[in-house]
């Protein structure tokens, strides 16, 4: 389909080139014919030519490069032979011409300015044609590039992926353990739970990307299972004002947060405190704000690890510059966490 296309502009550029000739011709050389006779003959032996030139060109391209030039020459000689026949026949029907006079006055000139329009014709369309293939070569390499740099990018992905999952269980294992010490029926509960959680979580997370809906729910059985643990001392609120009930969203971004939050914010307090989970649209943003009343920027300004670190690199992998994490305080207490990703 598109070497027709390519054909098709070619004979619309040679046509008007031709009818240019024609009129050179008329003027300086044939005078005592007529510009339609000039015009018919430029017009058939010029197509000729360029048909025969192309196909020259499929054939070179079909066989081996290197027999391009010959097949340009082959689709020249042929092309004004082909033009000549045909401007025969034309002038048959019109005049009758006998045979010396055609070769004479018609055919040596149409070999003549066949060469010397010829020529530069078929330089101008194997130009054009070189120019296309390094466009084309220019562009399949540059998309190999960007393949290339997402396969790097997934493959950085799934690395951060796989240590952000370890942290959690690991942290959540201990949690278990300890429980087994204060309250042996309340860690059968919360083994449970974390059971039901890892197998949903797992399989959630081996994805490139969910829901939003769907990380606030794994966040939300997190919250569930520490609640156990912590009793009073930890409430959560959780609310999604996007109206994006399939909002695409990469696994693990909120909860490495969440966790953040709990073990230096709320477990060192006392008291504990409040987490809260807020998610709305700004223009062209989904804002995800994760707050707590725990300790604060202050003392924990040094702490997150891993977790922080990740999801800020993963952020950055996924959205490239166009999402953020931002750390503030919360006032009047503990620490917030605001991710911008686009819609």
């Amino acid at each position: 389909m598109k070497h027709q296309k390519e054909y098709a502009k070619s004979l619309a550029i040679t046509a008007v080139l031709d009818t240019g000739i024609a009129l050179v011709l008329h003027q300086m050389v044939l005078e005592d014919a007529t510009f339609l006779e000039v015009l018919v003959v430029s017009q058939l032996t010029g197509l000729s030519i360029c048909s025969f030139v192309h196909l020259g060109l499929f054939i070179s391209d079909r066989v081996q490069h290197g027999w391009m030039g010959a097949c340009i020459a082959a689709g020249l000689i042929s092309g004004i032979v082909s033009g000549g026949v045909l401007s025969w026949g034309y002038l048959a029907i019109m005049h009758d011409p006998d045979i010396p006079h055609y070769f004479s006055r018609v055919f040596s000139h149409i070999a003549v300015f066949g060469v010397v329009f010829g020529v530069p014709i078929i330089y101008f369309f194997i130009s054009r044609e070189k120019l296309a293939a390094s466009e084309k070569k220019i562009q399949d390499e540059k998309i190999k590039r960007l393949t290339m740099e997402k396969e790097a990018a997934m493959t950085s992905l799934r690395l951060l992926q796989a240590q952000i999952e370890p942290h959690f269980l690991f942290n959540t294992l201990s949690n278990v353990i300890m429980l087994f010490d204060m309250d042996v029926e309340k860690a059968k509960k919360m083994l449970i739970d974390v059971n039901e959680y890892l197998r949903i979580s797992l399989e959630r997370t081996r994805q490139e990307m969910i829901t939003l809906s769907q990380e606030l729910d794994l966040v939300r059985q997190y919250l569930d299972i520490f609640k156990i643990r912590m009793g009073k001392r930890l409430s959560f609120e959780i609310k999604d004002r996007t109206g994006l009930d399939n909002f695409s969203f990469p696994p693990l971004i909120v909860q490495p947060l969440v966790e953040n939050a709990i073990q230096y914010g709320l477990e060192p307090k006392v008291e504990g405190g409040t987490v809260s989970i807020d998610c709305w649209q700004d223009n062209s943003m989904v804002v995800i704000e994760i707050s707590d009343t725990g300790c604060g920027i202050d003392e924990n300004e040094s702490q997150g690890g891993i977790g922080i670190d990740n999801v800020n690199r993963r952020l950055s992998a996924i959205y490239r510059q166009k999402a953020t994490l931002s750390l503030t305080e919360n006032t009047p207490c503990g620490l917030k966490a605001v991710i911008k990703v686009p819609i």
